[in-house]
């Protein structure tokens, strides 16, 4: 495993999937009881619902792409060619543009399971975490798609091989001479 073959995308995408992890199991939504009112959740307080407990298949994707972002930055860092990474970039962009359409509708709208009727005073809204875990998607998009444009293996005057490793000096490229003109006519 060789970490000087990542590029700041894959550090972004990876950062942002373990964002989106952590989030996953922190407060995404909240449903606020007064004090005055009775209801199935009790009388009064705050009750906190993770991603987890209010999602039914969006938690899963989240999850799914968390992980994916930081199994890029793995894969990247221990295949012997920039091919597996570079392919990998571009699947997970996809996969990521997907999950950030969903996941924005999602939270949008408020999950069918907060939808109490207004006449009990029940007031639902929507945890920091929420917000979090949305730009981390969008962390991991965006991380992706910078990784997928930057497929260059070094920088200007940083020569590397083929694998990505750096050299002291570029290699050398074959000069073949074109066939005479006779030749090629004949």
């Amino acid at each position: 495993m060789d970490l000087r073959r990542l590029r700041v995308g894959e550090w972004i995408a990876a950062a942002s999937g373990v964002v989106l992890v952590v989030s996953l199991f922190l407060p995404w939504y909240q449903v606020k009881v007064p004090p005055h009112g009775s209801t199935a959740l009790g009388i009064g307080g705050t009750l906190d619902l993770s991603a987890w407990e209010v999602f039914s298949v969006v938690d899963v994707l989240l999850f799914a792409l968390g992980v994916l972002a930081v199994a890029l930055l793995v894969v990247t860092a221990a295949q012997p060619t920039a091919a597996v990474g570079v392919a990998s970039d571009a699947l997970l962009t996809i996969l990521a543009a997907v999950v950030a359409v969903i996941t924005t509708i999602r939270v949008a709208n408020v999950p069918g399971a907060l939808e109490i009727p207004d006449h009990l005073g029940v007031d639902t809204g929507r945890a920091p975490f929420t917000w979090i875990g949305l730009a981390a998607v969008f962390g991991v998009l965006i991380g992706a798609v910078i990784a997928m444009r930057d497929e260059r293996l070094s920088g200007n005057g940083e020569p590397t091989d083929s694998t990505g490793l750096p050299v002291s000096a570029p290699p050398e490229i074959e000069v073949i001479p074109s066939p005479p003109r006779g030749l090629a006519d004949g």
